[in-house]
């Protein structure tokens, strides 16, 4: 069982190193770090107007699952648990 297990992970080794040669390793020294990020300020009408969607979105969200706690907690409290 363990001769199986590692000839498999050989296996996978060789496939990976196959992958970096193909893909090209990525090449670091550690100290990279981000110059600047583009920001996402909505120009048209549209963009505007798709950016408030999203924010009203997320904040639906939050105030369901917050409601879901709610409910919840007061389902086990009746229950007494």
């Amino acid at each position: 069982m363990a001769g199986a297990a590692g000839i498999a992970l050989r296996g996978l080794g060789a496939a990976f190193k196959a992958g970096r040669k193909f893909f090209g390793k990525q090449k670091t020294t550690g100290k990279e770090v981000i110059n600047k990020v583009k920001p996402n300020v909505p120009k048209t009408k549209t963009e505007k107007l798709k950016s408030k969607l999203a924010i009203a979105k997320q904040k639906t969200k939050g105030s369901k699952a917050k409601l879901d706690q709610t409910v919840f907690e007061i389902n086990q409290a009746s229950k007494g648990k």
